[in-house]
Parts: C-alpha cells; sequence; structure tokens
C-alpha cells in the first residue's frame, strides 16, 4: 500500500494478525503506516517514506510484486508504480488521485500532475479485480483499455454507490419524521432512538440496491456480444435525443463499434455502467411526467422503501412525504431496469411504440403473474454455492420471458395498464399451469424442456431451480392459454390440452426456433422477427379457439383434435405440406412469412 507518505510491504501477511492492527490504526485518530507495529511485518518487508531517494528490495517483495530478480532497489515513485501493476487479486483505490489511464492518453489529458510520475496505463495492471473507494482513481479510458484485457472492474460511482444511496435514505426519514415531530405524531426525544433503531436495516436496503445493481451489469456482460448492436441503436438514440454525449463519457465511437463487432467484443462494464446510469436517469424524468408514481398501487413500493420500525407508525405520513412521488419513482425505475436489463425499454419502445409508463406497469404484472421475485431470491440464495455462469444464465432465463410477456401485455390491453386489475387476471391461471408444463407439453417441446433442465444442471443448478427456470423459460404461450380460456368462458386446463396437442400437431416449436434465429442487426429486422413471432403464437390461439368451439368436451385433447382435423381435412393437408416443404433448412424471412400466412388461412378456413 502507499499513500502521500509512506510505502507498505508486507510480502505474505497473516490474515488474522494483520486484520487486527489494521483495524487498531483505524481506531487511531491521525494515523499512517508508520504507526504499524513493524514486528507483524513478515520477512522482506516494511514501512518506508516517500522522501528517500532509494528503497532496497528484498527477495520476498520482489516475488510478491512481480519484480525481475535483478532489482534490488527502487525509487519511490518505481516501486508504487511496481505496486499498481502488481500480480494480485484486486487493487484497490481508496485515497486522492488518479493512478491509472489509457495508453492513449497523455498525463496532461489526466489533470492530476501530482501522480504523473507513478501513473500506469490501463493494460499494465496484471490484478485480477480494480475496486475504486476513491473518486477517479482510474480514467473512463484507463478503466476500457483494463477491461478490454480481461480485468474486472465497474467505475467509482458504481463502487461508491452505497454512500450516495444511505444519504437518500437518510435524508428521506428525517423529513418523514421531522414532519411526524412537527404534527405532534412522534414525541421529539424519541426521534432519535427511532433512527437508531432503522440504522441496521437501512444498511440492508442500501446493499439490497447495490447487489442488484452489480447483478444487472453482470447480466450485461455475459450479453455484451449478442445484443452488442442493440446497445449500438440505444448510444445513438440516447445521443439523437440530445440525452448523451458519448464523447464526454468515453462510449465508442461508431467505427469502434464496428470493430469490436468484427473481433466479437461488445461494451464492457465500465462502459455498462455509464450506460445504465444514464437509462435510468431518462426513464426517471419520463416517469416522474407521467401518473404513474400517483397510482394507489405504488403505495406498497413507497412503504417497503422505509425500513421496517417506520412502516407500522407512519404510513399515512409516508403518503404525505413531500417526495413521495421522486422516492417512488426512483425504486420503480430501479427495480425494472435490474430486472429487465440495460436494453430492456428500449428494445421494447422499438418493438411496440408503447410509452415507458406502461412497459414498467407490465413490467410489474408480469413479474408478479409469473412469481419471478420467488425465482430470482431461490437463485440468489445460491451465491458462493454454485458457479456464478449457472445463476447468469437463470436470471437470462427470466428476462427473455418478461421481453416477450411484456411486449404481449402491452399490444393486447388497453393502456395505460390497470396493474392490480391485469395482475387479478393473469395470475390465477398462469400460477395453476406453469408447474404442469413438463406434462403439457408433447414431442419437440417436452425434449426441449428436459434438455433445457439438463443444461442448467450441468452448469451447477439445483435441479428443482433449473426446472422452475426452464419452466417460467418455456411459459410463455400460457398467456395466450388464459386469454383464449377468459374468451370463450372455458376451464384454463382443457385449454391448455388442445393448445399444445395443436403445437405439436403444426411445428410451431420448429417454427419458433427458426424465427429466433433471424438475424435482427437493424430494427427493421428485429420488427419483423417480432411480428413473426407473435402471429405465430396469435395463430396457434386461434386455431385453439376454433377447435374448442368447433367440439364437444372431452378428456382426450388427442381425440378432439383428431375430429377437428378430419372436418378440415383439405386446408389442414395444404398447411402441413407447406410446413413439410420447410424441412430441416433454416428457413428466412419470406419462408417463414408465407408459412405464417398458410396458417392464418387455415384459422379462417376452419372458422367459415
Amino acid at each position: 500500500a502507499f499513500d502521500h507518505r509512506h510505502i507498505f510491504i508486507d510480502p505474505s501477511p497473516d490474515a488474522a494478525s494483520s486484520y487486527e492492527e489494521r483495524a487498531r490504526l483505524f481506531a487511531l485518530p491521525r494515523s499512517s503506516w508508520d504507526d504499524y507495529d513493524k514486528e507483524l511485518i513478515s520477512a522482506g518487508g516494511g514501512v518506508y517514506s516517500r522522501a528517500v531517494k532509494s528503497i532496497p528490495i528484498s527477495a520476498e517483495a520482489r516475488d510478491a510484486l512481480g519484480i525481475p530478480a535483478s532489482v534490488t532497489a527502487l525509487t519511490p515513485n518505481e516501486l508504487m508504480h511496481a505496486i499498481l501493476s502488481a500480480p494480485v487479486d484486486l487493487l484497490w483505490n481508496g485515497g486522492i488521485g488518479t493512478y491509472v489511464k489509457a495508453t492513449g492518453e497523455s498525463h496532461a489529458d489526466v489533470g492530476d500532475k501530482a501522480n504523473d510520475h507513478i501513473r500506469v496505463n490501463g493494460r499494465e495492471l496484471r490484478a485480477k479485480v480494480v475496486g475504486e473507494g476513491g473518486n477517479l482513481g482510474l480514467t473512463q479510458g484507463g478503466r476500457i483499455e483494463y477491461a478490454l484485457g480481461g480485468g474486472r472492474i465497474t467505475t467509482d460511482f458504481i463502487d461508491n454507490s452505497a454512500g450516495v444511496d444511505c444519504s437518500d435514505h437518510e435524508v428521506n426519514i428525517k423529513i418523514l419524521l421531522d414532519r411526524a415531530v412537527l404534527d405532534g405524531t412522534l414525541d421529539p426525544k424519541d426521534r432519535n432512538p427511532l433512527l437508531a433503531e432503522t440504522t441496521d436495516e437501512v444498511g440492508e436496503l442500501v446493499l439490497r440496491d447495490n447487489y442488484d445493481q452489480a447483478t444487472t451489469l453482470g447480466n450485461s456482460r455475459a450479453q455484451s456480444r449478442s445484443l452488442l448492436s442493440v446497445h449500438r441503436r440505444l448510444i445513438a438514440d440516447l445521443e439523437r435525443r440530445g440525452q448523451l454525449d458519448r464523447t464526454l463519457e468515453g462510449l465508442p465511437t461508431d467505427e469502434e463499434l464496428d470493430a469490436r463487432a468484427e473481433a466479437g467484443v461488445g461494451l464492457t462494464s465500465p462502459e455498462f455502467a455509464v450506460l445504465l446510469s444514464y437509462v435510468k436517469i431518462v426513464l426517471e424524468h419520463e416517469i416522474l411526467d407521467s401518473d404513474l408514481p400517483d397510482e394507489d398501487w405504488t403505495n406498497d413500493v413507497l412503504v417497503d422503501y422505509f425500513p421496517t420500525p417506520l412502516r407500522g407508525r407512519f404510513v399515512e405520513a409516508m403518503a404525505e412525504h413531500p417526495l413521495r412521488r421522486e422516492i417512488v419513482t426512483t425504486q420503480v425505475v430501479n427495480q425494472a431496469v435490474n430486472r429487465g436489463g440495460t436494453s430492456f425499454f428500449h428494445r421494447t419502445v422499438e418493438e411496440t411504440g408503447t410509452g415507458a409508463a406502461d412497459i414498467l406497469r407490465a413490467s410489474v404484472v408480469i413479474q408478479e403473474v409469473y412469481g419471478l421475485g420467488e425465482l430470482r431470491r431461490a437463485v440468489e440464495s445460491l451465491d458462493n454455492q454454485v458457479p456464478t455462469q449457472a445463476q447468469t444464465a437463470a436470471y437470462l432465463a427470466t428476462r427473455r420471458l418478461l421481453d416477450r410477456a411484456v411486449r404481449w401485455l402491452v399490444t393486447n390491453r388497453r393502456l395505460p395498464i390497470d396493474v392490480p386489475g391485469e395482475t387479478a387476471r393473469l395470475r390465477p391461471g398462469i400460477s395453476r399451469l406453469l408447474p404442469q408444463l413438463e406434462t403439457l407439453f408433447r414431442g419437440r417441446e417436452r425434449e426441449a424442456l428436459q434438455a433445457n433442465v439438463a443444461t442448467l444442471r450441468g452448469l451447477g443448478l439445483p435441479m428443482e431451480i433449473a426446472d422452475a427456470t426452464t419452466r417460467i423459460m418455456y411459459g410463455f404461450g400460457l398467456l395466450d392459454i388464459v386469454e383464449v380460456a377468459s374468451r370463450t368462458g372455458r376451464e384454463v386446463g382443457e385449454v391448455a390440452a388442445v393448445y399444445y396437442v395443436l403445437s405439436e400437431r403444426f411445428r410451431f416449436f420448429d417454427l419458433l426456433v427458426r424465427i429466433s434465429n433471424l438475424p435482427r442487426e437493424d430494427r427493421w429486422q428485429t420488427l419483423a422477427r417480432m411480428a413473426l413471432r407473435y402471429d405465430l403464437y396469435a395463430a396457434l390461439a386461434a386455431l385453439t379457439a376454433e377447435v374448442l368451439n368447433a367440439t364437444a368436451p372431452d378428456d382426450d385433447a388427442v381425440a378432439r383434435v383428431h375430429e377437428w382435423e378430419q372436418s378440415n381435412a383439405t386446408s389442414i393437408a395444404r398447411t402441413r405440406n407447406a410446413i413439410g416443404e420447410l424441412g430441416e433448412s433454416p428457413g428466412d424471412l419470406a419462408t417463414i412469412s408465407v408459412l405464417l400466412r398458410q396458417i392464418r388461412t387455415l384459422v379462417r378456413a376452419s372458422a367459415a
């Protein structure tokens, strides 16, 4: 370690005793590394003044810092340079100064003249992880250069966000309690003890926010290559609307993005951190300008923001909080973006033309209806027990369902979305059918479901969570089933049985796979893919309704579909022939569009 006075080297420290000694120094007023008990420093280490001309380098120090064996002494500046570039697990910046820049930046660009002689470039760092407890320990260019080389880093404002979050809670709690004191519902002498009582839970709430944000960035990294074209459109859209200066924020130019696409490289964590922040800021403005923060269902969001000791006594006062709308907006935006991902709102707006407020409302409905919160908590409980890759796979599976289900809801409902009404309408049927998917699925669909469970198990997820994740991932069609049941007055189990028999008979799973494999390099390709997918699901729902209307109730869904097929043999034969001609070829947009038209023709013919 080093600060502005000393350089501290402990090549092979004892974890327990060194921790106790650091804690002792922390508790001392105005302490320095020179106060460290030298008897506790391992062989070859010491504490050295930065004012000396030369510092002897022991063999133990050379090994710890990755310094060549021929080096026996270094100047203080050279030694600090070596510390910055040492092959360690963690490089932690906890002070003032900018110590890492990009290779293409000059020291003058950095603007921290005091550290010009010790500063290193991002590609010189050999630490596995960089944490920034201080502000601007690295330039954004330095972070990106380090991250592109495989280093793990976000930004100073992500690493320090707990402090800001804690201050927000403190201010909002004090506003609440001071108003309670003024109106006589809280005795002034009870205010400070009550504040102290909330301390630990405020810490937990703050850590929860930071955990969710870190998880979101991890999920973004996992899709950095596959969604690069989407991230590119998001950056361009923010820039076009005057909401982002990509040069100021160190985001890549179009030419740099072209080069990354060629190399199969996406955005880095420092870039995602910036983009995530701008997405949340822009979205907060849009939600604040809407009626969403005033809707009754947000009362629970408001109450959950405050620690438990305040929830019973001051619920009515919370509703009158002068920053109520801002608190609600921050909470719902954080939750929606953290759950859906950095580009979630951009993609949904791009593909549906729906406003941000209704996308957020729909997101809340889908989270509740499918029980995504329960699954997410189950996955979180596996921290440090299974590989992160396994947890990320589960999170991305829920995001795929969220993406598709939100689009379905905003295109099938009158806006604005009625959050409690839609939740009550959809949850009973979906919560009943979701556990039964493996028995409802047939043929290729069941095989795909079982294969996905096996894949997740192979990554390390327990069977119960792998199974629940897969059912949610493949549970999108349940929305149409519940909708058909509502329109026809049939029981959801009856509808589901017919729906999945028809899906197998007309190879809907194969067609969906082909649609998913279509390119989405630009907005129009993305819109075309989405339109085909939803048209196919709509056609399957319409066929299901026709079979239900044309046949008598029967516990044997196969027999029921067979009866309907007998009455529509000619039209069905034409449709199956067209699907058969596709064979094993991947199929392009034109081919799949023609097949879909044939299926829609079958729907009309069977209804005639």
